[in-house]
């Protein structure tokens, strides 16, 4: 039998990738586009770092640690996502209990090398062909939010994998992958094949919930948008039913004094800002004769009932009269002035 070889690799993730990720890694219910998922043995997964959503984690973990004076940029890598796994062979020939403990020691090895507060998951899948665990982590170090913290050239990530193969593949008789050369073509393992073959899959399935996500994303935004011009509109409705009626009671507060000429005038001053109101003060000038009154009641019925044909306008807009509350009882008021005669009593002076 050939090398076995243990296997971590890291990349960056950002934008609507990170909600993409975590639909693939936590097999929410949906459509995944990778065929070698075996739905009957998803059940065999495991969460070995328990979490809620990625974005809620992550912006935790951002503003617990994250000690820069500027805002995070929005194209700012916000996760490190990684896979461990190893040859073929090795599961084949492992005990069930063998694999967990290859996986819980790679947690270990994560925990320190990463930080065990900046760690947003580690998900092992056992529902594929060759088992593997996702993991990720948010690169906050010393205050700062950057890959290249962890990882600022290539030489930093063959020593991270170094480190992997001593802590973790050593321990279970797994080799470390040959290093290249300066020049020479990267060598290629089975293992490593299979890896690359699966992160295609993963990553053909992660951009497309990203274009999934950022669609829905822009359709809520234009929801929303729609929602706030609503509202506005409605806000304008109420604020003209509002205004209406209120004429309308001043009006009705008028009529109710009409047969007392001085109280009437003074009534109609008070509510001098009501257009119809100010017109029929106008209208009964100095208030002294019956005729005077007359003027002024004429010139209120009349407001009044274009008022109540503008508040059935305003109804007919909205589309909807129940959506006013006291509609019926603008009916009722047009009935009344519909029926209103001269007051049975003469127009006098206060007695």
């Amino acid at each position: 039998m050939g090398k076995q070889y243990a296997i971590l690799r890291v990349q960056k993730c950002k934008g609507a990738e990170i909600g993409a990720m975590q639909y693939h890694n936590d097999r929410e219910p949906g459509k995944h586009t990778n065929p070698d998922i075996d739905q009957s043995r998803t059940r065999l997964n495991r969460e070995m770092c328990p979490h809620a959503d990625y974005e809620g984690e992550i912006q935790s973990r951002i503003d617990a640690g994250y000690k820069g004076t500027r805002k995070v940029r929005k194209d700012a890598v916000r996760l490190v996502e990684g896979i461990v796994t190893a040859s073929p062979e090795f599961f084949e020939g492992a005990s069930a209990e063998e694999v967990m403990d290859f996986f819980e020691d790679a947690l270990g090895f994560c925990r320190e090398e990463f930080g065990e507060s900046n760690l947003v998951h580690f998900t092992v899948h056992m529902d594929e062909e060759t088992p593997h665990a996702h993991f990720g982590f948010v690169p906050l170090k010393d205050g700062k939010l950057s890959w290249k913290g962890f990882f600022p050239d290539k030489a930093a990530l063959g020593a991270m994998q170094d480190r992997f193969y001593g802590r973790v593949g050593a321990l279970y008789g797994l080799s470390r992958g040959e290093k290249r050369l300066e020049g020479q073509p990267a060598r290629r393992h089975k293992s490593v094949a299979e890896y690359k073959a699966e992160s295609r899959r993963v990553q053909a399935e992660l951009n497309e919930k990203a274009e999934q996500l950022e669609a829905a994303r822009e359709e809520l935004a234009s929801t929303r948008a729609q929602l706030a011009e609503c509202r506005l509109q409605v806000e304008g409705f109420a604020a003209r039913f509002e205004r209406i009626k209120a004429e309308l009671a001043q009006i009705a507060e008028c009529l109710s004094v009409h047969g007392f000429l001085g109280s009437f005038k003074a009534k109609l001053a008070e509510f001098a800002e009501n257009p119809i109101c100010k017109a029929a003060l106008a209208a009964g000038r100095d208030f002294m004769t019956a005729r005077d009154g007359r003027r002024a009641e004429k010139v209120l019925v009349n407001g009044a009932r274009e008022k109540v044909v503008e508040m059935e306008g305003l109804s007919r807009e909205m589309g909807e009269w129940s959506l006013l509350d006291e509609v019926g009882d603008m009916r009722g008021a047009r009935r009344e002035l519909d029926g209103h005669e001269a007051p049975a009593r003469p127009i006098g002076q206060e007695r």
